[in-house]
């Protein structure tokens, strides 16, 4: 996708502020809208635009990012009350609904099936690095959905890490949780492994 596309940014958090702003500085035109204005306003510094209601910001650009806390709030302004006032129904048709919150799986397949009713594509596409990966665009971007739409968005994901495919709507949140489970499991088994070394009498700082 050529770098001249617009882009809606939906939630400038810690990590969704660079986000935006890497995107910004890349060449896209980016409109954010946050919940509180006020945390979105240093991003017009770096070249974005800022929107003051969330169907602003979407209603005309190619790609939607959802960058919000979890499930329910994706929900909240992806569907709105009642299903009838959130941003999916602002969306124009055969652009990108690109959801990067960390959400339950089944959310995703919702979401999923909701924008394709509405010819959107769909992709949930969760992210791990946190600030520092944010900020140097090293995230790690696990994605699920519509896999020409995740082809067409390299040069997107480029921007902001490294990205992977992993199956239709919903997997990528799964592949997430995956991860997760890998990362707590290792750490618990290398503290484990260390008491052990530590209780024999060995000194832990040297078996590593």
């Amino acid at each position: 996708m050529p770098v001249q596309q617009s882009i809606g940014f939906i939630g400038i958090g810690i990590m969704g502020f660079h986000m935006a702003r890497r995107l910004a500085g890349a060449g896209y035109r980016v409109t954010a809208w946050n919940r509180t204005g006020a945390k979105a306003q240093p991003l017009r510094e770096f070249g974005v635009d800022i929107a003051a209601a969330a169907a602003d910001a979407v209603r005309d650009a190619d790609i939607t990012i959802v960058m919000v806390a979890d499930g329910p709030s994706s929900d909240e302004v992806i569907f709105g009350a009642g299903g009838e006032t959130g941003i999916l129904r602002q969306m124009r048709e055969g652009s990108v609904l690109l959801v990067m919150s960390s959400i339950p799986v089944e959310t995703a397949a919702a979401q999923g099936k909701a924008a394709e009713a509405r010819n959107i594509h769909y992709l949930d596409a969760p992210v791990s690095g946190g600030e520092p990966g944010a900020r140097d665009g090293k995230m790690t971007i696990m994605a699920g959905g519509d896999a020409q739409a995740f082809k067409d968005l390299q040069p997107v994901f480029s921007v902001l890490g490294r990205s992977t495919y992993v199956g239709r709507a919903g997997t990528g949140s799964l592949a997430k949780l995956a991860n997760q489970v890998i990362v707590g499991n290792t750490i618990q088994t290398v503290a484990e492994a260390l008491l052990l070394v530590e209780a024999g009498g060995a000194d832990p700082n040297a078996v590593i």
